[in-house]
């Protein structure tokens, strides 16, 4: 009876009462839709179409399951286990049986949908399924059917994700794959999978709705050099224990196999020894095959007879592997008809275009089999459609994309974390099948794998970022603490070669950090440092909060990376501690922090290990860099002298000095005190040092020529020559060697120093003629041991306006920004002004260019462009000047290269705005010429930082324009993606 299958699938339940077969009638129609707001549960692969409709359904106890004739029984065993999960203990499987309905497939399943308006099948593909949830002639209702062998397995994953604390939510749900064909290979080198690992796996790529695993490991020897051989009695166990589970959980498994460094193409025994070991493969449940050559060398054969028949070079290699490769099509299409189509890996998988090799490749190879290839290079950052269609269109194909991400065999210092990137909608759509290469770290590539499979689901539906916290959340389990220490390890492992920040995460964090840091808000300065702290917290209890994801493999597979990210955990909590005890003014606690960080920074740059790159250690850097300016061992002082009892330093005159702060590590200095040396008075003691290792001595503009720290003993020591101006003997010092081994710094605060030093971010800016306000940055480095306070002014010439703040703290040893406003009012000639600005006897002057407003369209677009070169005809010098956004112009690789654009008329040339590429120029000209033969420099960059650039300028009677290049800042040439020009409004 159906309730024994429908019982034995779903479990341990109680059992149900048989009751006699009900034949529904018309179904009414279902409850309108719902008006609650209530949000939807989130679902990935994010489907094609879901939207909130009905009523939610309330599984309770008991329910009632009604699956087609020919419903799907892995489908229905993974709707059994969903449903225990949910708490349902019973069972019926006829009505009118009790609880909600749900009917899984077959004529009811679409007399319910069209009663729960769920949009009709039409032209839905394979895979693809619908959902429907309300009420259905006043009974609860679930309703899904499926496309295809997969549709209702893919339904009921959807379904999993819909239910709540044992409620489905009413939604309405129209899903289909967009790429045929998706999933993932294990072809990485390096120590392949486990039994256990590869069987993990295919459950999550099950409940993913992916469909293809390819094993292809990279060192396995019997499917390369010992392809001929059966694989030994284990190995073949557990192939068909991770066949029956790719079935189970609808992925096909695949085998790739690698055989042209060992096999002579030519030989039709070869080519029968191949067809039997993929027949072996067969009985172990392979569905899918791919036969790779990407290693394979033009030049070498492996037997005469290869020579003899195909001769050499690139297309004699391509004829010899389209033999192979066609021989073994025929055989599948021959002994296994129902096999996947055959695809090959050819010996040019990433280049671009036609060749010799690929010509001959596609003329020779059977029409049954698709070409692989990985995009346009071994890693590409990008995939578009344009190059799928043109490879595509070389090799006459379907096309398998064999993308490398996430695999890391070639950076193993990295994991590579971040979400999938790069890839055109077109990609995956186009593509016979979409397969990511995963990393050595099963458990810990599921989330980028997770990413690519939401975007093979649905490519134009993609949001990156939502799907890789999503895939976070999935790998967590649910658990915070999990998901928070996984979010700070692929935080901090986010980036690759498809681009992605770094440690994206903090960096607010530390901007918040280092702002709030100037504002002399305490308040919020020690909130920022919570926050911050708090982050790194997470990180340094990265090791134990990642033990139990994937049954607790994830923590052996990460744990370089894990205690590498706690290491940088426990540091930055360190740093944070740090300045925000020098902030307090409590020295000591902060000399304590940073002896206890410094052990740890060579722990990090010991391991082998990468997370953060580019983030964390510039984070510590100025950190160490502020702790420095703080208590002013970043100054230049005096000349040092150490010997066996002392540390001296010796000033270049006598100065007056108003304190001295001494730094020495703890308890390895007993007694010492610390001396200055006063002209004609000799050594003076200024007193005892802190056991604590940091001190700070009041000298009260004492005028000295020396210091020094020493620690008394009975027996004497000579220290050296005498400080200047010192008359008589060298002086004496006693005490242990520690002395002259344990001062870390020995710093005079100088009276005769400015207060604070006066920079400027920027020495010049532009500023346009009765336009808003320019804002340019005044910095100021405090000077003294405690905090300077002063006003920081402003001599505006006739026609500028300048404001600045009215009072200013400068904290001790800090660096403080000073924001200077600029306005030009409309009556301003066009000009350069100076602005002198002064704090405390410092003085700093800024230059003001002031232009006239711009007006109207871009001039450029009307133009006719020329350069001096172009680097290819691909990058002409009208990508620049067409409005297209995705279009630029690239030089050949010489500094002087340029760029020009003739205009249809003169006009007064106001503003050029360059768009560049990387490859831009960090010193430039904009020229102006009336005939294209006189040119003149209407603007000078000469530090161009590339990305956007606006130049500002005045140029009457322009109907040149040139960009002259002087300096390159990559080995490139340079690269415009866009230049618009823009003319003075009159």
């Amino acid at each position: 009876m159906a309730v024994a299958v429908i019982g034995g699938l779903l479990g341990p339940f109680a059992p149900a009462a048989v009751a006699a077969p009900v034949v529904p009638g018309t179904p009414a129609a279902a409850t309108p839709d719902r008006t609650d707001g209530t949000p939807l549960p989130a679902v990935w692969p994010r489907p094609q179409r879901i939207k909130a409709s009905g009523q939610s359904v309330q599984l309770g106890t008991e329910v009632t399951v009604l699956a087609g004739a020919d419903a799907d029984p892995y489908a229905v065993d993974a709707l059994g286990t969903l449903l225990r999960d949910a708490g349902v203990r019973t069972v019926h499987d006829a009505l009118p049986g009790r609880g909600p309905v749900i009917r899984m497939g077959g004529t009811g399943a679409g007399q319910a949908l069209r009663a729960l308006r769920a949009p009709e099948r039409a032209d839905l593909p394979s895979g693809g399924y619908r959902i429907a949830v309300g009420r259905v002639a006043d009974r609860p209702t679930v309703a899904l059917d499926g496309i295809g062998e997969d549709g209702l397995f893919h339904g009921v994953q959807t379904l999993r994700q819909l239910v709540t604390d044992g409620t489905v939510a009413g939604a309405v749900v129209r899903d289909w794959p967009g790429t045929t064909v998706r999933g993932m290979a294990e072809g990485f080198y390096g120590q392949p999978w486990t039994s256990e690992e590869r069987l993990a796996q295919i459950g999550f790529m099950g409940r993913t709705k992916q469909n293809r695993y390819l094993y292809a490991a990279g060192d396995d020897p019997y499917r390369q050099a010992r392809w001929r051989e059966p694989y030994p009695a284990g190995m073949r166990a557990d192939f068909r224990e991770l066949a029956a589970k790719a079935r189970a959980e609808h992925v096909t498994l695949g085998w790739a196999v690698s055989p042209g460094q060992a096999m002579c193409m030519a030989s039709d025994a070869d080519v029968r020894a191949l067809t039997r070991k993929v027949d072996a493969m067969w009985a172990l449940g392979v569905r899918a095959y791919q036969l790779q050559f990407q290693d394979v060398s033009y030049s070498e054969w492996h037997c005469d007879l290869d020579a003899e028949t195909f001769g050499s070079g690139p297309e004699a290699a391509a004829r010899a592997q389209a033999r192979v490769a066609s021989a073994l099509a025929r055989h599948l299409a021959d002994r296994h008809p129902d096999a996947e189509p055959l695809s090959v890996m050819p010996t040019e998988y990433y280049q671009d275009g036609a060749t010799d090799y690929r010509t001959a490749l596609a003329a020779a190879l059977d029409d049954r089999v698709q070409v692989a290839w990985t995009g346009v290079g071994v890693v590409p950052k990008t995939i578009t459609g344009k190059e799928l269609a043109g490879a595509r269109a070389t090799f006459r194909r379907p096309l398998v994309t064999m993308d490398n991400y996430p695999v890391n065999d070639y950076a193993q210092d990295r994991i590579f974390l971040g979400p999938y990137t790069g890839r055109d909608p077109a990609v995956a759509i186009g593509s016979a099948a979409l397969l990511a290469n995963a990393m050595e770290q099963s458990s810990a590539s599921r989330i980028p794998l997770f990413t690519a499979a939401d975007f093979a689901w649905n490519p134009k539906g993609y949001r990156s970022q939502e799907s890789w916290r999503a895939a976070i959340d999935d790998l967590a389990g649910g658990d915070a603490d999990t998901r928070a220490a996984l979010h700070a390890l692929a935080g901090n492992s986010a980036t690759s070669v498809l681009g992605g920040v770094e440690s994206a995460y903090l960096q607010p964090l530390f901007a918040g950090f280092w702002a709030s840091r100037t504002t002399g808000n305490t308040a919020g300065r020690d909130n920022a440092a919570a926050r911050l702290r708090a982050a790194f917290t997470v990180m340094r209890q990265a090791p134990e909060r990642l033990s139990t994801p994937a049954d607790g493999r994830l923590e052996d597979e990460v744990r370089p990376w894990s205690e590498q990210l706690a290491r940088y955990g426990r540091a930055g909590e360190l740093a944070v501690d740090l300045l925000q005890a020098q902030a307090r003014g409590d020295g000591a606690a902060a000399w304590q922090a940073q002896l206890a960080l410094e052990p740890l920074r060579k722990k990090i740059e010991a391991s082998g290990a990468t997370v953060g790159k580019g983030v964390l250690d510039p984070f510590l850097d100025r950190v160490r860099e502020e702790a420095d300016s703080w208590n002013g061992t970043d100054r230049d002082t005096g000349t040092v002298h150490r010997d066996t009892s002392s540390y001296t330093i010796r000033l270049d005159r006598a100065r007056p000095v108003e304190a001295v702060t001494t730094i020495t590590r703890p308890a390895e200095a007993p007694g010492a005190v610390l001396e200055a040396h006063v002209p004609g008075e000799g050594w003076r003691g200024l007193g005892p040092l802190s056991a604590a290792g940091w001190t700070q001595t009041p000298t009260k503009g004492l005028r000295a020529d020396a210091l020094r720290v020493t620690v008394p003993s009975a027996r004497p020591v000579l220290v050296g020559p005498s400080a200047p101006g010192v008359m008589g003997e060298p002086p004496l010092a006693t005490g242990p060697a520690a002395a002259s081994t344990a001062v870390h710094g020995l710093v005079p605060w100088f009276g005769d120093e400015p207060a604070a030093r006066l920079d400027l971010v920027r020495g010049e800016t532009d500023a346009v003629i009765g336009g808003g306000t320019q804002r340019v940055e005044a910095r100021l480095a405090g000077g003294r041991p405690s905090e300077v306070k002063g006003a920081l002014t402003a001599k505006a010439p006739k026609g500028i306006e300048v404001t600045v703040p009215k009072q200013t703290t400068v904290p001790r040893g800090a660096r403080t920004g000073v924001p200077v406003d600029i306005t030009v009012p409309a009556d301003t000639p066009a000009g350069e002004y100076e602005v002198p600005l002064s704090f405390g006897g410092e003085e700093s002057t800024l230059t003001v260019r002031a232009f006239p407003r711009t007006a109207g369209a871009d001039l450029v677009r009307t133009a006719t462009a020329s350069s001096s070169g172009d680097e290819t005809p691909d990058f002409p010098a009208s990508a620049a000047s067409d409005g297209d956004p995705a279009t630029r112009w690239s030089s050949p690789v010489e500094d002087s290269a340029w760029w020009q654009a003739e205009l249809p008329g003169p006009v007064r040339l106001g503003q050029v705005v360059l768009q560049w590429q990387d490859a831009h120029a960090s010193r430039y000209r904009v020229q102006v010429s009336a005939d294209g033969r006189t040119w003149r420099t209407a603007a000078t960059v000469r530090e161009g930082g590339g990305g956007r650039e606006s130049v500002r300028m005045d140029a009457k009677d322009t109907r040149f324009i040139r960009i002259q290049a002087d300096s390159r800042a990559t080995q490139y040439g340079y690269s415009l993606w866009s230049v618009e020009a823009y003319a003075v409004a009159e």
